[in-house]
């Protein structure tokens, strides 16, 4: 019998059992549709051959003048690559810290990682960083070219992954890896990266070394002990790590285990090449890598490389260098770094030649001297302080406690106006300034500029403290010829470029253009760009009658005509203290179309700084004591009017940009006219 009072409750085991039977379904299709793409993908694609994809990273990669001629032809270095036969002829240690590096489960997984392909997945729907490639699809990734992140691209490397486990033993596969492997400073394969790093073969590679070797493939680059210590020593220390956590060391040889030294960066690549376009070439190969143009991918594909260089500047720089250097003691270490304002475009770059492979002393931190007193004047600037007012340049001079004495001269040093000091190179002056606007904004302004914020990998133009002092104004702090030659260029028009030396890369086939590495310039000193170009405008003018425009504009001197415009300063950085020693001699200066910046230093067979002494011929028959500041000068004068008056005899002439006037911009008490140089200015 029914009772009204129980309760009756719906059936709904049928409708779960269908949502669960539908939930299956569609998981069901997946796996299947995934399993059958899987079997398609097996059947018809193909597992690179490892003796082919060697032939096909033969190819030259073909650099060129912005002009589109030739410059050079890059060709792989490990020439007719040399191939390890078998696995025997690769030390034990490296054959163990590859494996500790990149796939510690190879011999026993097949192919692929399900967990590292989950860790994939995640890093990439997340962004983060970390993947999940075992060392076959490495191998895949690498015969094939194919670095691309998508999802397709590490389906079809699984699946070859794993077709390539089942036709081909493992110690094939662990072969043709360490063949196809790119180890940095373009070198292919492990035979020739023990070469690149250490001068050995393969089977001579200890544990050290090859804990660094295996730690390479990651990012070629960055983790060279030569490029960046820190990161280089970090991932060390993680495939050494490795290595003992899968007890391919023991405790106590991990314990012994060190970061090896390693050859100069491209010592092993400068052998046999002679001529100063070895730079360029290293220049524009690391910008193209950090720009995601590996040279494995460049050979692998033979790219053609449009550079910035101008050919006929580039020829005009290495002349000049030439004919100083032939006369001039071996030890001098020159660098002249020529950049176009407006686009950061490099057009002509010379970091030595006498020992090509060797250091790039045009990358190189050296103190400055007076080159970096512009940006004292533009810090005065942006706060309001015309290139007119008057600082006490007296000499000697206590400031802070501390005696400075000049190495120029002031018309009237108890008021020595921007111009007065500029062209006077009066330091004095400067400190004065630079106590008055504050040297924390005399560093600011040169950072604006485009000098380098870090130095060595740590802050630049500051104590270790972090502290700026006032002898910023004197360059006490080392910056780079390029950072001057930028800042330069930033002064001719107040916007920021950054420097490059790669215009495009092209496609070898078709010839289209596969990159732009054009830039947007930057508002340099202020966030109003016409507000920046007013600051430049009025620091040039201040420049106007400094030694190296008088030089260049005096006909009697060889100089260009007089109605070019110009505005520069040289300066020097003393040795030991000493006014009488020069450490690093500078010329810097720029017309609108082109900003040029030649440093010269000299260093002892150990790489240690020695002053620099000159011959009396770089001085035009004045005679001076050997390595006075008057000299060093001088030396790099002469090779930056060579250069600069033949880069712009064909080009016209252009004036500077107008400019509003700043503060107080009148002279108190009138300059004398340096020749017919001087040109009026052009205020806006």
């Amino acid at each position: 019998m029914f009772d009204e009072s129980t309760v009756v409750l719906p059936k709904v085991g049928g409708r779960w059992r269908r949502v669960r039977w539908i939930g299956l379904s569609v998981v069901g299709g997946l796996v299947l549709a995934v399993v059958g793409a899987f079997g398609i993908g097996y059947l018809v694609w193909e597992v690179p051959d490892p003796q082919q994809v060697a032939a096909e990273t033969q190819q030259s990669i073909v650099l060129k003048y912005a002009d589109g001629s030739e410059m050079m032809r890059i060709v792989p270095e490990s020439g007719n690559r040399i191939m390890i036969r078998d696995l025997g002829e690769v030390s034990g240690p490296m054959r163990q810290a590859t494996l500790a590096a990149e796939d510690a489960s190879f011999y026993t997984n097949g192919g692929f990682d399900f967990a590292g392909i989950m860790r994939a997945v995640f890093a990439q729907l997340t962004g983060s960083a970390g993947g999940g490639s075992t060392l076959t699809q490495q191998y895949i990734k690498l015969a094939t070219g194919d670095d691309e992140h998508s999802y397709a691209r590490k389906f079809k490397e699984i699946v070859l992954a794993f077709k390539m486990t089942n036709e081909q033993p493992k110690d094939e596969i662990f072969k043709a890896y360490l063949n196809a492997a790119y180890y940095g400073r373009g070198a292919w394969g492990v035979h020739a990266a023990a070469n690149a790093y250490f001068g050995k073969l393969p089977r001579d590679l200890n544990a050290s070394e090859a804990a660094l070797l295996a730690g390479m493939v990651q990012k070629p680059s960055e983790n060279d002990p030569r490029v960046d210590v820190d990161q280089a020593n970090w991932r060390w220390t993680y495939v050494a790590d490795q290595m003992l956590s899968n007890r391919m060391v023991d405790p106590g040889q991990r314990a012994a285990m060190r970061m090896p030294e390693t050859r100069e960066r491209f010592a092993w690549r400068g052998e046999g090449m002679s001529g100063p376009l070895f730079h360029v070439r290293e220049r524009v190969l690391q910008e193209l890598e950090q720009a995601g143009f590996s040279a494995q991918q460049l050979h692998q594909n033979g790219n053609t490389v449009i550079t910035t260089i101008d050919r006929d500047a580039q020829r005009v720089a290495e002349s000049a260098m030439a004919a100083e250097a032939a006369v001039e003691p071996q030890n001098l270490r020159t660098a002249l770094v020529a950049i176009e304002p407006g686009t950061g475009a490099v057009r002509a770059y010379h970091s030595g030649d006498r020992q090509i492979g060797g250091f790039d002393w045009a990358k190189a931190a050296q103190p400055p001297g007076s080159t970096i007193q512009p940006f004292v004047v533009a810090a005065g600037l942006m706060d309001g302080y015309g290139i007119g007012e008057v600082y006490n340049g007296q000499s000697p001079q206590e400031i802070y406690g501390a005696t400075y004495r000049n190495t120029g001269a002031c018309p009237d040093p108890s008021a020595c106006s921007v111009r007065a000091a500029m062209s006077g190179s009066v330091e004095t002056a400067f400190l004065n300034m630079t106590t008055k606007f504050g040297p924390e904004k005399v560093r600011d302004a040169a950072l604006r500029a485009g000098i380098s914020p870090t130095v060595g990998g740590k802050p630049s133009m500051q104590e270790r403290d972090g502290e700026v002092g006032i002898r910023i104004a004197m360059g006490d702090y080392p910056v780079s010829t390029v950072d001057i030659a930028r800042g330069y260029a930033t002064l001719a028009d107040g916007m920021r470029s950054q420097p490059h030396f790669v215009q495009k890369v092209l496609d070898s086939n078709t010839g289209d253009e596969l990159a732009d590495f054009a830039t947007e310039p930057e508002s340099a000193f202020s966030d109003e760009p016409e507000e920046s170009k007013d600051i430049a405008g009025n620091v040039t003018e201040s420049m106007r009658r400094s030694y190296p425009s008088v030089l260049l504009n005096d006909p009697a001197l060889g100089g260009l005509a007089t109605e070019r415009p110009v505005a520069g300063n040289s300066g020097i950085a003393e040795f030991g203290g000493s006014p009488d020693k020069t450490l690093t001699a500078w010329t810097a200066g720029f017309t609108p179309q082109i900003a040029v910046a030649v440093s010269v230093s000299a260093s002892d067979e150990k790489g240690q700084p020695q002053p620099v002494l000159v011959s009396n011929s770089s001085m035009m028959g004045r005679p001076q004591s050997a390595g006075s500041s008057m000299m060093g000068e001088a030396y790099t004068n002469r090779i930056w009017q060579q250069f600069m008056k033949a880069y712009l005899e064909p080009r016209p002439p252009q004036e500077f940009m107008p400019f509003n006037l700043i503060g107080n911009y009148s002279e108190p008490n009138p300059l004398p006219t340096p020749g017919e140089a001087m040109l009026a200015p052009t205020p806006r």
